[in-house]
């Protein structure tokens, strides 16, 4: 009767506590997708969808340790929908220490580190951080995360909910003649939404920057700076290595231009890639004047982070990214084209009136300037046609 009594308990005890945790269809479906319709997900099945250190990281999260050699079902019910929220803050949490959090996130990514990214880490570590260590550490980390760099997870969490929901991730482009991919991915996940408009989803390379200019291709020129990168209506990414061995990126939200004042909106932002590491975002920030005489020469970002000079003497390279799709290249070449088109036509078309008469003509020569006789040359000989003419119309008419 004891037994009866107790496997009854144990029975209705099992009943609440379905009860009180239902299974979630969705979640179950999910768990069958990796699982391969078992009840348990093997360490080896996780190493092959997320490679090593992902594995181990939720392996640790979902079992409680690294070396489990299987997820239930039953902890994965539990704990997977933090990691597909819109709160990205676990998975700071559990990718630590830093080192892994940093070569999790790029790995996921795609953008592992190479040789020379060495510096550049060491630096990334140092902000995030903040000199703290083990807890304080993390909490560090979801501070700057939040305030610098709010995409820095998004390929991880990308990564596992590709895995699990079968859902098809992003083709990402890292390329750059200056940048490494690792630090051409930490400028991207720390750059707005606004630098990445959205696009129709059959449209070839959605997502991705258009290069406008490269001295790699077009030299180092300011003539060819302005005439590939001005009209360009839309957000640019522009990169610089200077000969003072600085790497410097100037992200504009408003297009390249000539001016005496400086310009840029609320999402611009210069960022210090080598050799130390820094962001900064502010607000009529850029100076940019190739042309105008009355007015100071060169390019700067505020008054000392970034000074260049008319002739781009401090530029070892340059590249400049649009950053607003096809369709914005595609204005430009038009306006390219229509401005070309205009200067051929005015090019043609002659001055009003008799030249030698005009007295613009007598003000400029007293400034010094000289001038050609081809147009009276083309006058007198139009004159001599009209006499010509007229002379012979005289004559017929007398006949």
């Amino acid at each position: 009767m004891g037994n009866d009594h107790s496997k009854k308990k144990e029975h209705s005890e099992a009943e609440k506590s379905h009860v009180e945790s239902p299974e979630n269809p969705q979640l179950d479906a999910y768990f069958s997708r990796i699982s391969d319709g078992k009840d348990a997900v093997s360490a080896e099945k996780l190493i092959s969808l997320f490679d090593t250190d992902l594995a181990e990281s939720l392996l640790k999260y979902f079992a409680g340790s690294k070396t489990e050699k299987f997820i239930s079902r039953e902890q994965f019910q539990a704990k997977f929908t933090p990691l597909y929220g819109t709160s990205m803050d676990i998975y700071v949490k559990i990718l630590q220490p830093v080192h892994h959090f940093v070569k999790v996130c790029s790995d996921a990514a795609g953008a592992s580190a190479i040789k020379g990214d060495e510096e550049f880490i060491s630096n990334l570590v140092k902000n995030m951080t903040n000199g703290k260590i083990g807890e304080e550490a993390t909490q560090e980390i979801i501070r700057w995360r939040r305030d610098n760099c709010e995409k820095f997870t998004l390929a991880a969490q990308n990564r596992v909910v590709s895995a699990v929901t079968g859902t098809k991730i992003p083709n990402p482009d890292y390329s750059s003649d200056i940048l490494t991919p690792l630090q051409m991915w930490y400028v991207q996940s720390c750059l707005p939404n606004f630098y990445f408009p959205a696009k129709p989803m059959e449209t070839p390379g959605a997502g991705h920057w258009t290069p406008l200019y490269t001295s790699l291709q077009h030299g180092i020129s300011t003539n060819r700076f302005e005439t590939l990168v001005f009209d360009y209506r839309g957000p640019t990414v522009t990169v610089f290595r200077l000969k003072d061995e600085r790497v410097v990126v100037l992200a504009s939200d408003q297009e390249w231009r000539h001016s005496g004042t400086r310009f840029g909106g609320p999402l611009t932002s210069f960022f210090e890639i080598h050799p130390t590491l820094k962001r900064i975002d502010e607000a009529n920030s850029i100076y940019c004047n190739l042309k105008l005489r009355t007015m100071a020469y060169g390019i700067s970002f505020k008054t000392t982070e970034l000074k260049i000079g008319k002739d781009f003497d401090e530029v070892l390279d340059i590249e400049v990214w649009g950053c607003a799709g096809q369709g914005t290249l595609a204005e430009q070449q038009k306006l390219k084209n229509w401005q070309k088109q205009q200067t051929e036509k005015h090019k043609k078309v002659p001055l009003p009136g008799n030249w030698d008469d005009n007295p613009d003509k007598t003000l400029l020569e007293m400034a010094g300037f000289q001038f050609s006789n081809e147009r009276a040359a083309m006058e007198m000989e139009a004159k001599k046609r009209e006499e010509e003419q007229s002379q012979s119309e005289k004559s017929q008419s007398e006949k």
